[in-house]
């Protein structure tokens, strides 16, 4: 849900991406610079690796700092597939705008409305764009997170590092624009709508994508490609025990194995941040006695 600022706090954090957007032109990683194959760099409005003010508004978590010392034994839900893919749709995330009207796929009108016919045939769901740039951050070589996102996932991280497993971070923040490039790029001209039938199998048309959020990971593991990191032991450690190392962290799987309709054929790499609170109080009911699912 869209967060809201005071217009100072806007001009300052207006400020701040600008003289960012200065200093990017003049580096090589300046956004829209050439990178890896693989490697989604953000390619909308530029923004900067600023920290959020304390006050603001974040997911609040069960325990307090410090943790206490039960932590790794604290018990979350059971979640199959669907209520996966529902935590993610419902979850209270800040910053995010309302869904806009659907970008544009191919250069023909008629082509972009069947294949957004067959996207919400196969599960896809419309997918909103962040509200302010400026309360993300940049991390990993410039990919972008929104910000409780981003602090979640560096302490998924270093849980893992802590557990001999190096977590890499592939791919996060996507625009309607780099989506569109993503979802072509395999695909020849001119095109036949049945080409993108097969071609949503693997991923999602601009507008439909949960990396439009930036709250969307994709996690690579090394010597393991994106179709045999289910088969890693990075995917082994967060998948374990219903994804508990995950959920520890505010983080399940985007598109599990057993998710049904959902979009795409499961992507073990593909992780969504929902936040610990919306994890532990999925079944809890709205006038429960726990203070932390009713506040």
């Amino acid at each position: 849900m869209r967060t809201l600022v005071s217009t100072d706090r806007r001009l300052a954090w207006a400020a701040a991406a600008l003289a960012f957007a200065v200093g990017a032109l003049a580096s090589p990683h300046a956004a829209g610079a050439s990178s890896i194959e693989g490697h989604w760099h953000i390619a909308d409005p530029i923004i900067g690796p600023w920290e959020q003010p304390r006050h603001a508004h974040e997911p609040k978590s069960r325990w307090q700092k410090p943790a206490p010392a039960g932590l790794d034994s604290l018990s979350f839900p059971h979640f199959t597939g669907p209520e996966f893919n529902e935590l993610f749709t419902t979850a209270e995330l800040p910053n995010l705008s309302s869904v806009s009207a659907a970008p544009t796929i191919t250069d023909s009108a008629e082509m972009d409305e069947g294949i957004r016919t067959q996207a919400i045939e196969r599960g896809y769901q419309r997918r909103p764009l962040p509200a302010d740039y400026a309360l993300m951050r940049l991390i990993d070589d410039g990919l972008a997170l929104q910000h409780p996102a981003a602090k979640a996932w560096l302490a998924l991280a270093r849980d893992a590092a802590a557990h001999d497993i190096e977590l890499r971070l592939v791919s996060a923040y996507r625009g309607h624009r780099y989506q569109r490039q993503v979802f072509l790029r395999p695909l020849e001209t001119p095109y036949e709508l049945d080409d993108f039938a097969e071609r949503m199998k693997h991923s999602a048309p601009p507008g439909y994508s949960k990396h439009h959020t930036g709250y969307a990971v994709d996690i690579g593991h090394e010597g393991f490609s994106d179709s045999k990191f289910g088969e890693s032991p990075a995917y082994e450690w967060l998948a374990a025990d219903n994804f508990a190392n995950a959920k520890k962290h505010g983080w399940i799987p985007s598109y599990p194995p057993d998710g049904g309709r959902q979009g795409p054929v499961p992507e073990p790499w593909e992780f969504t941040y929902v936040g610990v609170k919306a994890i532990l109080c999925f079944h809890q009911p709205p006038t429960g006695d726990d203070p932390l699912c009713t506040a």
